[in-house]
């Protein structure tokens, strides 16, 4: 069983008496429950028996799949087609059978139910695509489909300029969360708006002024506002920086030169002491080799798998950064505290230290690298292993794919340097140990100081024939509570 799951397990025998009569299952539920799977097998003595199936709550049917379906699923906002998703009530349910052919001796029919109560888990999903209700290419269906096959638990619909697209976040979907958004596209710079893209008012944002206004209003209507790719060299961010937002995308698309700038930018600002969320997004509107959904992957550490669960979670923060769904996964805790947290001063032994631990998964020789707001406090090697396979992106790079199509003029442009891990590391300053990590897996331990503003990670790895780090994961940062002069 999963963390946070319980499992019910009943028999019914059903007699030849019964058939072509609706049985009932029951069973009670107690408490916060966000997913219930049910799921039945019988003897079917060849081809006589014949039980269907369906779901009772204390409000009514939920759904019926006739004997087209062994298992099935019904959560607040995700459900298996046939079956109502909604709030899931205390009360008393019933598994639904429809005893439609039965053999002279009966048969017995097993049903599990696993119920799923709200933990603690991270989702995976992008934060930034288009489909054919702006200039993408996409439908919504062949959208979820694509983000579905990538591995990942949701997606955010961000058209250019339109409300349209989150007509589809109202129905429900067996395989992703739906999150409501709209990225405004203005001649001066994009921003998405997440949670309530109505608060939109009018994208036609052309002045600092006009920027100041309409981004303030869609804030006090609810909206979380990231300015998306702020460093771009065809559509930046021109309007300014002293404005009511929530967020920076530091990672569009692929790993390229308008990402490091972000990054850096970024780092700057939490130095200063400002705390700014980082995102990021395929911003994908075709299908292409190099540009694809979940690249990058935004994971969201959350309670409970919902669109507003998620959503409640991107706003504090708890969210990590990979270049693809499948690739290195870095996370940063210090006793209850992670990512996005803000560890009390309560929290802090007489010394002043703060025990961080660091989980790594999926590395493959990669240079991961503790920052703060003095800068890389720590960095390791994560030792390639033959047992963790080289990423398709991998060979892309090898290939001078999108380094040759896209970055070289990017780098060009925006006069950044192509960065080699050891480089990103700053190694002169900092000693780099060596970290055995046979499955991609390792834990890493280090010993931050409560004078320090945040500790946050990354991890690069060079690509196999350019001389060019790639980002694949990065952390929002663990913040320290301030001493009160």
């Amino acid at each position: 069983m999963e963390k946070g799951q319980r499992r019910l397990t009943m028999h019914r025998r059903i007699g030849k008496d019964e058939e072509r009569s609706y049985l009932e299952v029951p069973f009670h539920l107690e408490g916060r429950v966000e997913r219930i799977d049910v799921s039945y097998r019988y003897e079917q003595s060849g081809a006589e028996a014949v039980v269907d199936i369906g779901l009772c709550s204390p409000d009514g049917i939920v759904g019926w799949s006739g004997g087209a379906r062994a298992s099935f699923f019904v959560g607040t906002e995700l459900a298996t087609p046939g079956y109502l998703a909604r709030p899931i009530i205390e009360g008393e349910w019933a598994v639904l059978l429809g005893a439609y052919k039965i053999p002279a001796d009966g048969t017995m029919v097993t049903v599990d139910v696993v119920l799923t109560e709200p933990h603690e888990r991270w989702m995976k999903g992008d934060l930034h695509m288009h489909s054919v209700h702006s200039d993408g290419r996409y439908t919504i269906e062949s959208a979820k489909a694509s983000c579905a096959a990538r591995g990942l638990d949701f997606m955010a619909l961000t058209d250019h300029n339109t409300l349209s697209q989150n007509q589809s976040a109202l129905v429900p979907d067996e395989r992703l969360l739906l999150l409501p958004g709209v990225e405004l596209t203005s001649y001066f710079g994009h921003a998405n708006v997440y949670g309530a893209p109505e608060a939109l008012r009018d994208f036609r944002v052309t002045t600092p002024e006009g920027a100041k206004a309409e981004l303030g209003d869609i804030r006090a209507k609810g909206g979380f506002v990231s300015l998306n790719h702020p460093f771009c060299p065809s559509c930046p961010w021109e309007l300014g920086f002293d404005l009511p937002y929530d967020a920076i995308e530091v990672w569009n698309g692929p790993w390229r030169a308008l990402n490091e700038h972000a990054v850096a930018w970024w780092q700057e600002q939490l130095a200063a002491g400002r705390r700014l969320i980082a995102l990021g997004g395929s911003d994908t509107h075709a299908e292409d080799r190099f540009v694809k959904h979940g690249r990058p992957t935004a994971a969201v550490r959350t309670d409970t798998g919902t669109a507003q669960g998620v959503l409640d979670s991107i706003r504090r923060g708890r969210v990590v950064l990979s270049f693809d769904p499948d690739e290195t996964f870095l996370n940063l805790t210090s006793g209850a505290y992670g990512v996005g947290d803000q560890m009390p001063r309560a929290e802090i032994d007489g010394t002043g230290a703060i025990p961080l631990v660091i989980d790594v998964e999926g590395a493959r020789g990669d240079h991961v690298t503790l920052w703060s707001d003095r800068g890389i406090e720590a960095a390791w090697h994560i030792a390639a292993s033959a047992e963790v396979p080289a990423k398709a992106w991998e060979a892309d790079v090898s290939d001078g794919g999108w380094v040759v199509q896209r970055e070289i003029a990017a780098l060009r442009e925006l006069g950044a340097p192509a960065m080699t891990a050891a480089a990103a590391m700053g190694t002169s300053a900092v000693h780099v140990p060596a970290a055995e990590a046979p499955d991609g897996r390792v834990r890493l331990r280090f010993e931050g100081k409560a004078d320090r503003l945040f500790y946050r990670l990354e991890a690069r790895r060079d690509g196999a024939s350019t001389a060019q780090s790639v980002m694949t994961c990065l952390t929002n940062p663990l913040y320290i509570e301030r001493e009160v002069e």
